[in-house]
């Protein structure tokens, strides 16, 4: 007997989801040991999770696990027996390089095709010191603006996903990691540029 159609959210395993009672679960599934893989259970009004938790393990000498702890274990199983982190890890790992690609060579061009400007601020009398720090501030300002850009572009999208179709979550720690990342690549980018600049000699800009 059906009693009700639920539409569950998209997992990484394409399986059915079927909700029912043990009793019809023995039904559906051929008859195997250990067929029964959790058990839900609420505590009473006045009675601590984790002293059920406790007590439950105690008696049966099963696995127990509060909310809290069935979310980290899930993690944790994902995490360590599939493939997931190392393909995301690969992809992440592959922006990153080529983000730190892009934006050095945006930054190298970008000193190339004001190095006789530089050069004429040096012969000025403006020290190298102040010249890396104009590199450094058309960095951050970079930085910034990317920074922004991007968290605002996927926080819009996020919301704009229907949450019945992708889940979508964006905890503190992801735009942490992101400026990190970020500040990482202009300070390397922007060290690779700031090369020029420290080599530069003033004559240059007179010659020719």
């Amino acid at each position: 007997v059906i009693g009700g159609i639920a539409e569950t959210k998209p997992t990484f395993q394409n399986v059915p989801t079927i909700y029912t009672t043990y009793s019809r679960a023995i039904g559906f599934a051929p008859a195997n040991r250990r067929t029964l893989s959790m058990i839900l259970v609420k505590a009473a009004p006045g009675v601590s999770v984790t002293e059920l938790r406790d007590r439950i393990a105690r008696e049966t000498d099963l696995a127990v696990y509060t909310p809290h702890d069935f979310a980290w274990t899930t993690i944790t199983y994902w995490m360590t027996q599939t493939g997931i982190p190392i393909n995301f890890g690969i992809a992440i790992a592959l922006g990153f390089l080529v983000g730190v690609a892009i934006a050095g060579q945006m930054f190298y061009n970008f000193t190339l095709d004001n190095l006789k400007y530089f050069g004429a601020m040096k012969a000025m009398g403006a020290t190298t010191p102040r010249l890396l720090g104009l590199v450094a501030l058309q960095g951050a300002v970079a930085g910034v603006l990317g920074l922004g850009l991007g968290l605002g572009v996927t926080s819009i999208v996020g919301l704009a996903i229907p949450g019945d179709k992708l889940a979508f979550k964006m905890t503190w720690h992801i735009p942490v990691i992101a400026a990190a990342a970020v500040i990482f690549i202009v300070v390397a980018s922007s060290l690779f540029s700031m090369r020029r600049v420290v080599q530069l000699d003033p004559s240059e800009v007179f010659q020719g």
